[in-house]
């Protein structure tokens, strides 16, 4: 006889998924947007070596953008993250998941505040290839979640309900 566990769910609600989801495009679109004003448009022609004028609003929308992503992401550890960690649902790619937000927490701090041009260059290569390498974590982490989901129940649907 097998015994159905209650496994609470970790979908998340409609908003905070559309918050998540849009600050996460936000964040690539800007970044991006910042990635192809610095390095392939120039600025002002009167001024050799000047930033293009895209490159500051940028850097805005991306710093909103990281605002809003954060709220939404911590907002996951109380139901969603404890709840798969207990269950032991997805934990590869969630744990991938904080490491990568880590990662890019860390080196936006770094940006801001570890000084000389030679680290702030390596920081802003290892901020925007983590960005956009990770740009595929998240929906890889929702793919396997929903297919990790479906399971239980495509299981019922084939061998009957399960009894208690």
């Amino acid at each position: 006889m097998r015994r159905h566990h209650y496994r609470p769910p970790l979908k998340l609600q409609p908003a905070h998924r559309r918050w998540l989801y849009l600050s996460s495009v936000l964040l690539l679109v800007s970044g991006a947007g910042w990635l192809v004003g610095h390095y392939f448009l120039h600025g002002p022609e009167d001024l050799p070596g000047a930033p293009n004028p895209s490159e500051p609003w940028w850097l805005r929308v991306h710093g909103a953008a990281a605002m809003g992503f954060l709220l939404a992401f911590g907002a996951l550890w109380p139901q969603h993250m404890r709840s798969g960690w207990r269950q032991h649902i997805n934990r590869p790619s969630g744990i991938g998941m904080l490491v990568v937000v880590g990662v890019l927490t860390l080196t936006a701090y770094g940006l801001y505040y570890v000084g000389g041009d030679r680290a702030r260059g390596f920081i802003s290569i290892a901020h925007w290839t983590v960005g956009l390498v990770a740009s595929a974590g998240l929906p890889v982490h929702v793919m396997l979640g929903r297919r990790l989901n479906e399971e239980p129940r495509r299981r019922a649907r084939n061998h009957g309900p399960i009894s208690g």
